[in-house]
This record gives structure tokens, C-alpha cells and sequence, in this order.
């Protein structure tokens, strides 16, 4: 047995793709190697700004010898099959191949046995093909070979280790030799590291100052920032995607704490630390009790210098100091400028080229939120002044500069000119939620503008045939989708998502041509699989979705999961799974094309027994109380008042033949058990329910 490296060190790899880029690098190999019959026992993958490496453990140091069947061509196939079957195997001749018998008829066969082959041999090609095939988001062409990598390649380092012994690899990509070495922090070490072990490994660059490990790298910094909070009894705001993002960026990381001027804490908290984060990758600081943000920042350095990091400090409070008088400049400008003024500019930028402007699309949010106020009975009076407002800054200077604050920056304008709270509120919170971790806005007039402005979005990408297919969503539809769904369920909104569709179809003057209830029908269709996905994601169980699934085009996400609610409460009862049980053993005997509602067709005179009777009048009294599909509270009680049928179900059943012999005996039983169905029929579909 024995043990491998592999380290592929280069100019900087952007943060963002290291970690694909090792899955990558771990998974090809270890298809590779597995197709090539080199087993080994654990392969690990790490990662750096520099290097992407793969550590293998317990692998075999040679194949085993492998017999192989090829099956080729019948024996009567055309000279092409025949020939191209010989060449693809590398087979000399035909009469190399056996004849082989099998069920359709006589066909070719070969057997060709590979050789035991030496890891120092099947490795060479297989790295050089990795390298040369690597996959990268993006990627060029360096120096004047046709190889294509995110950035140039430094150095192949594969050495395995066997019996003390280290064995340099023959590997020659485009004129990369492999080596037996690496290097060490590019600006504080640079000096060539000969590994004796892959144990070694990690020891022998952490005393060149690499951290190898980004777990370890991780873990530092974060034990570093700790250090800084507790020494200067602050609270360092906690930013998962930045830590990743600057572990990626250092490989000897060492935190340090700078300030600037306090004269931009008058800037929004979101523009400083959109400043720190998205230019400069620091982290904002907050005050450890009241968490009002300080002028103070952490910075993560890539070299520690001898006067303690006080050079670097210096250098990036210049830099930040600059981006903080340009988002101060932008601040000032915005606010000399009304917002309002921006809806008429609205008019003469492009949302998309068969949509119209973003103008049109204000229009557009304007008349669903009018009409979802009269759906939901919600009477807000300041929707138009709202809408009209929702979008503006996005012809700020700041959003500009910073698109991510959009809406952020718009709700701080109009707070600062005078609007309402709730307006205010509203031009923020219309985007929200955008990631499953996002609070969905409470208050009505935010909520209703969000759900206006998704389902414009997607009616209107709908109409136009910009739909997702497979992995590609370009407009992020499948996130409006979720996002409206979360919308609609989280704060109970009662209406039919299929006619308010309809109704916007009709409305919309760019859809004159497009025939509606296709548009409607296939949004519904995808708003169902969205609905599904929440299902899936919140635990409930798919099988009662499906068994209280409404049919035709009555669309209601809200009414539909309470039900499911209801249902899934009930049969965790010993009453609602009776009940349920008894209702699967009258369904299990009824013919499906034939169940409807007979109860008035049922004769009581010519029943033969007291526990029809008994049956007939349970079914009479609960008709009477018989709720509407959607009425929550009615569904609930009913289902608790209909649990009396159990024992009147049981006892018909063993006391009664249904199939009677006389005819008219048998479907007059019949129509008094499809009567039984149907008293839930409308709640949920029984032969749905799985038990």
C-alpha cells in the first residue's frame, strides 16, 4: 500500500470558486483512478488561494490483472459495424473475437485482459488529463500553450510515498513538469518545501506560514476575532459568507483591528457595512451591549509584518476612508433629489424588451395590489402612493453603486422626506422574501406590494415564454415562486391564486395575443410544484397533499395547507384513523366511476336491518352540517362530529352483506355507503388516504 499528493499551486483562485474546484479535483480523480481498477482508502481534498490539493491514503500500488468482455456486433452486421467495433477496442482482426450465442442470435465477443499496472504508470496520464480538462467557471489561456485555468499554473507537485520511500511522478502538462516540492507563503516564505509524508505536509507549510486546511483557517480566524471582542470588549457582526469568503482569500490569516472616521456613522448602518463587506471584506463592529454600529473594523491580512500590522491598518483605513466619501457623496446627492422624481425616469428604463419599462411594471404592480386589496377586504388607502414609490431607487446613485441596497435605500429616502412609516416599511420589505432564511414582511400594505410585484413577474415572464427549464432560471423565477408561496402561506392570504391570474391576464394590454388560460394554466402548474417543494421542505406529508388536493382551477395555497394541517392532526387522533379506516373499507368496495352523491336516492323501506337505519340517520344529521371546502374552523368540528360513523360503519358491515342477492336490496346499500363518501368528499379524497 501506499500513500499520494497531489498539489496544484497557482496565482490567486478566486474565493469564490476554490471549493467547486476541489470537489471537482476529488471527484475526477477518484472516477478515474476506480475506471483505472487503482483502489484506494480515503481521498481528502483541501484548498487555499493558491493551491488546490488531494491527499490519498491506503492506495493499492498496482492493479490487479482484469479480465474484460466486450461485446460486439451480431455476426451478420453491416462491414461498418463490424470494423468500427474492431477499431474501438484496438482489436487486430475479427478472428481475434469469439462467437457467441445468446437469445436474439450469434454476435461477436472479446476478451481482452489487462495486465497488472504500477500506480507510478496509470497516475502520469490521468493527472495530465484532470489538468487539461479542468473545469472552471471561467477560465483563459495562459502563456502560449492552448491550456486553459482560472489562473496560471505554478507547479504540479505529486509525489507518492511507499515503504519510506518518495517517487516523483512523470507528469507533463503542456510543459509543466511535476516535482517533488512546493512553496511557501508567496510574500513572507517563498522557499521551496520538500514533503517526506503526507502527514508531514500540513506541519512543513504551516512553518512557511500556509495554512493548508481551510477548516483550519476558518477556525483561526474565528478564534482571532474572539481574541479582539473580548480585549476590546466588543461585538464583531457575524457574516457566514464573508468568513468563507475571506478564508479563501489569505493563507496565513491574521485579523487586526482598525477604526475610521466617525463622521460616516451618519451614513444608514447598510451602507457602511455594504462598504466594508462588498469592497474591502471587512467585518463591521457593533457596541458589545447596546449593538449600535461602531467606526471600528476588523480586517483579515494575508502577511503579519514587524511593526504588528500597524503599516496594513494604516493603508486599508485610506482605502475604506475613500469608499466612505464616495457613499457619504452619493448619500447627499440622492436626498437633494425627491424621490418621486424618479417614477417618470422609471418610464425610459428597460425592465425587459417584450415587458416594457420598469415604469410599465410600477403600473402593472399598481392594479394586482388594487385588486388583491379588494380580493383580502384589506381597505389600505396608500397603495398607489406606495407603488409609486417602490422602485425609484433604482436610479439613486447609491443603489448604483450598490445594488444589493435596493429598496433599503429607497425606505431611508423616503423616511428622511417626510412619508409614512408604513410606505417607508413597504418600499423596503417589497423584495422580501428573497432566500428561504428571509422573514416574509407583516404588515399588509408590504405583504400585498411583494405578492404584486411576484406575480407580475411571473405572469409576465410566463407570457413571453421566458420560463425555467432544467438548472437554468436567468430571471430567478423559481425564487419569486417560493417567495410568493411563503408570502401567501405565512400570512394567511385567502384568495384564489388561479382567478386573480385570470383577471391580471385579461387586464394586461402586452398580452392581447397570448391566449390566457395557457399563461394562466402553466404558471398554476408551476406555482403547484413550488407549493409541492414547501410541502417537501416543512415536513408534511405529500400523501395527504395529494389526497386534499382541490381539482379544476380553484388555486388557494393558504386554505390548502391549513386543510392538510387539519387532516394531518387528525389522523394522529385514535377517533381520526377509526373513522378513516372504516371509510378505506367502504371505498375499498365501491366502484370508483360510480361514487357521487345518492343519498336521496336511498329508500329507507326497504331496508332489512336497524343498523342501516342507524347508518341512514348519522349520514341525515351530518349533511346538515356539512362545511364549505375552505371553511377552516367548520372543517375542524366537522371532522370531530363525523367520527360517530365509525362504529355505525363497523357495525353495517358486519351485520350487512352489501352484495345482496336481490338487486334492488344491493344498490339501494350502495348509494346509502356512497352517501358515506361523499359526506367528506369534498374535504379529501379517501382513496387518496394511506394508512
Amino acid at each position: 500500500m501506499s500513500d499520494f499528493i497531489l498539489e496544484l499551486l497557482s496565482e490567486e483562485i478566486p474565493s469564490r470558486m476554490q471549493k467547486q474546484a476541489s470537489e471537482y479535483l476529488q471527484r475526477e480523480f477518484k472516477q478515474k483512478t476506480e475506471d483505472a481498477g487503482l483502489a484506494s482508502g480515503q481521498i481528502q481534498s483541501f484548498y487555499s488561494m493558491r493551491r488546490l490539493t488531494i491527499i490519498v491514503t491506503n492506495m493499492k500500488s498496482e492493479t490487479t490483472e482484469m479480465v474484460i468482455e466486450k461485446l460486439g456486433p451480431r455476426i451478420n452486421s453491416p462491414d461498418n459495424a463490424i470494423n468500427g467495433f474492431l477499431r474501438s477496442n484496438n482489436i487486430k482482426s475479427i478472428d481475434d473475437c469469439n462467437i457467441l450465442d445468446d437469445k436474439k442470435g450469434k454476435r461477436y465477443q472479446y476478451i481482452e485482459t489487462v495486465p497488472a499496472k504500477e500506480a507510478m504508470e496509470i497516475l502520469p496520464p490521468i493527472i495530465e488529463e484532470i489538468i487539461l480538462n479542468f473545469s472552471w467557471p471561467k477560465s483563459m489561456q495562459w502563456g502560449n500553450g492552448s491550456t486553459r485555468w482560472v489562473r496560471p499554473l505554478r507547479n504540479i507537485m505529486a509525489i507518492i510515498f511507499e515503504n519510506k520511500s518518495t517517487n516523483k511522478l512523470k507528469i507533463n502538462a503542456e510543459g509543466l513538469l511535476a516535482t517533488d516540492y512546493t512553496f511557501g507563503h508567496r510574500f513572507l516564505k517563498n522557499k521551496k518545501i520538500y514533503i517526506k509524508s503526507p502527514s508531514d505536509y500540513f506541519e512543513a507549510l504551516k512553518n512557511h506560514l500556509v495554512i493548508a486546511d481551510q477548516d483550519e483557517r476558518r477556525k483561526l480566524i474565528l478564534e482571532q476575532i474572539s481574541k479582539i471582542e473580548t480585549k476590546y470588549n466588543i461585538s464583531v457582526i457575524k457574516d457566514e459568507k464573508l468568513l468563507e469568503e475571506v478564508s479563501g482569500l489569505v493563507e496565513w490569516p491574521v485579523a487586526l483591528y482598525a477604526e475610521f472616521d466617525k463622521k460616516f456613522l451618519d451614513l444608514p448602518d447598510e451602507v457602511l457595512q455594504t462598504s466594508m463587506r462588498s469592497h474591502q471584506k471587512y467585518f463591521s463592529v457593533a457596541e458589545k451591549k447596546t449593538k449600535k454600529l461602531t467606526n471600528k473594523f476588523i480586517l483579515i491580512s494575508n502577511i503579519q509584518t514587524s511593526d504588528k500590522g500597524s503599516s496594513v491598518i494604516s493603508g486599508n483605513q485610506r482605502v475604506l476612508s475613500a469608499r466612505l466619501y464616495d457613499a457619504k457623496y452619493f448619500w447627499d446627492r440622492d436626498l437633494a433629489k425627491p424621490l418621486i422624481d424618479n417614477l417618470g425616469l422609471l418610464k425610459s428604463v428597460t425592465y425587459h424588451q417584450k415587458l416594457g419599462s420598469l415604469g410599465a411594471k410600477v403600473e402593472r404592480i399598481e392594479y394586482i395590489a388594487l385588486e388583491l386589496n379588494k380580493t383580502l377586504d384589506l381597505n389600505l388607502k396608500t397603495i398607489s402612493i406606495a407603488v409609486k414609490l417602490i422602485k425609484n431607487d433604482l436610479l439613486s446613485e447609491m443603489v448604483g453603486e450598490f445594488p444589493d441596497l435596493q429598496g433599503i435605500m429607497g425606505s431611508y429616502y423616503a423616511v428622511q422626506q417626510g412619508y409614512d412609516e408604513d410606505i417607508c416599511n413597504a418600499i423596503k420589505n417589497h423584495y422580501m422574501p428573497i432566500t428561504a432564511r428571509d422573514e416574509v414582511p407583516k404588515s399588509a400594505l408590504s405583504f400585498t406590494l411583494s405578492v404584486a410585484d411576484k406575480i407580475d413577474t411571473l405572469i409576465g415572464f410566463w407570457s413571453i415564454g421566458e420560463t425555467p427549464t432544467g438548472s437554468k432560471d436567468p430571471y430567478a423565477l423559481r425564487r419569486a415562486g417560493n417567495g410568493l408561496i411563503r408570502n401567501i402561506i405565512e400570512n394567511e392570504l385567502d384568495f384564489d391564486l388561479s382567478n386573480l391570474i385570470e383577471r391580471i391576464l385579461q387586464k394586461s394590454e402586452y398580452l392581447k395575443k397570448q391566449k390566457n388560460g395557457s399563461v394562466r394554466d402553466e404558471l398554476v402548474n408551476f406555482m403547484n410544484e413550488r407549493f409541492r417543494s414547501y410541502i417537501l421542505d416543512h415536513e408534511y406529508d405529500l400523501r395527504i397533499y395529494n389526497a386534499i388536493r382541490d381539482d379544476g382551477h380553484f388555486v388557494n395555497y393558504y386554505m390548502t395547507l391549513s386543510r392538510i394541517r387539519i387532516l394531518s392532526q387528525f389522523m394522529k387522533t385514535n377517533n381520526g384513523i377509526s373513522l378513516l379506516k372504516a371509510l378505506k373499507r367502504i371505498n375499498n368496495i365501491l366502484d370508483p366511476s360510480l361514487q357521487k352523491s345518492t343519498f336521496d336516492e336511498v329508500d329507507r323501506n326497504i331496508f332489512t336491518s336497524d343498523v342501516e337505519n342507524n347508518l341512514y340517520t348519522g349520514v341525515e344529521k351530518l349533511r346538515k352540517k356539512k362545511p364549505g371546502s375552505n371553511d377552516i374552523t367548520e372543517i375542524k368540528k366537522y371532522l370531530s362530529d363525523i367520527s360517530i360513523l365509525t362504529s355505525l360503519i363497523n357495525d353495517f358491515f358486519e351485520k350487512i352483506i352489501v352484495n345482496d342477492e336481490n338487486k334492488n336490496i344491493r344498490s339501494n346499500r350502495v348509494s346509502l355507503l356512497n352517501s358515506v363518501i361523499d359526506l367528506t368528499s369534498n374535504i379529501f379524497d379517501i382513496s387518496k388516504i394511506e394508512l
